[in-house]
């Protein structure tokens, strides 16, 4: 006996419509949404039991990986390696739903989204969703993006399947806080050097204003209320002198505040790496008295504990959640968010 499918309906292209909420930043590509930043995407409100995301082509060295988040609460991984994948949502009871859907993982490609095609009868697009009014920016490496946060402490190598920017600190604090976060992060960099000591590799000083991970300037006009600073682990690879440091730290905090002239920022330090906390910690502690909307977080380092260890030496959920909740709770008391503001609509 067959069991009952849902027919769709006619596919509705996804860029330049309206009733679609962008997350992140953003381009078009023959005609497509483009994504490359961790955790950017999209939301949208429907009628309907569920819906079929059709996807543009798509070419890397391993997986990227979908996460699907319905209502809040149920979320859904999918895996996409060329592109010709249907990501599927289906059963859902036919009434209105809020979708969110986001690249978890990193890549240099960006991923393509091309239409949606809503299944159930009378099955409709209702007005986008709600965006919080609290904005709060990251600007990370591999920490900010997830890496390794899905892998256990014997995993030596890093594959994207151990990768979900869901999990990392930076969502987890956004989620608490119920604002629109935006993840500008890139594995291995750093604001002097990167992990293997090369000083001509992009910096976060460069990237922090990036279109795309690729380059490009972002003009979108979103303006960050709080900015997240969580770069430095990597310098030591170098290793990057204090005084460099202190220069190329002073430069991107410089570089936030020209983007974003109200912000509170914070530059946070120590989960995976300790090298160059009392130096941040000495210089935010005087940037300070000229900016005294520029504060410092430490967090006590992962290691020597097997519980709060991931993939290839980085930061579990555990550990993620740990930072979250300091995190949290240093924004709360800078900006006096106590209590959730609502993402519905």
């Amino acid at each position: 006996m067959e069991r009952n499918v849902a027919i769709a309906n006619p596919a509705i292209k996804l860029a330049d419509n309206e009733m679609i909420k962008i997350r992140g930043r953003h381009t078009v590509v023959n005609g497509m949404l483009a994504f490359d930043w961790t955790n950017s995407g999209f939301a949208f409100n429907f009628i309907g039991t569920g819906f079929i995301l059709s996807l543009g082509e798509y070419s890397y060295e391993q997986p990227a990986y979908v996460k699907i988040i319905i209502d809040g609460g149920r979320r859904q991984r999918f895996a996409v390696v060329n592109g010709q994948e249907k990501l599927i949502i289906e059963g859902l009871s036919n009434k209105r739903h809020r979708a969110e859907v986001l690249k978890v993982t990193e890549s240099d490609v960006p991923l393509l989204f091309d239409t949606v095609a809503l299944l159930g009868k009378d099955a409709s697009l209702r007005n986008p969703p709600f965006v919080s009014r609290r904005r709060i920016e990251f600007i990370g490496d591999s920490i900010t993006a997830g890496y390794g946060a899905l892998g256990g402490v014997n995993d030596p190598t890093y594959q994207t399947f151990q990768q979900d920017g869901t999990y990392s600190y930076a969502y987890l604090t956004a989620e608490m806080l119920g604002a629109d976060g935006r993840f500008i992060c890139n594995s291995g960099k750093g604001i002097v050097c990167n992990c293997e000591g090369n000083r001509e590799d992009v910096k976060a000083g460069q990237y922090c204003s990036y279109l795309t991970r690729k380059g490009g300037e972002c003009n979108d006009g979103w303006q960050a209320d709080v900015v997240v600073i969580n770069i430095g682990t990597n310098d030591s690879g170098g290793p990057a002198g204090e005084e460099e440091f202190k220069d190329a730290a002073r430069a991107l905090i410089e570089k936030v505040r020209s983007r974003y002239p109200e912000c509170i920022i914070i530059w946070m330090y120590g989960l995976m790496s300790q090298y160059y906390a009392e130096t941040l910690r000495g210089f935010i502690r005087d940037y300070s008295e000229i900016d005294d909307k520029v504060h410092f977080l430490f967090v006590d380092t992962m290691f020597g504990n097997e519980l709060e260890t991931g993939a290839n030496g980085h930061p579990n959920v555990k550990a993620h959640t740990r930072a979250a909740n300091l995190l949290a709770k240093k924004v709360r008391a800078l900006t006096g968010w106590i209590t959730k503001e609502t993402t519905e609509e």
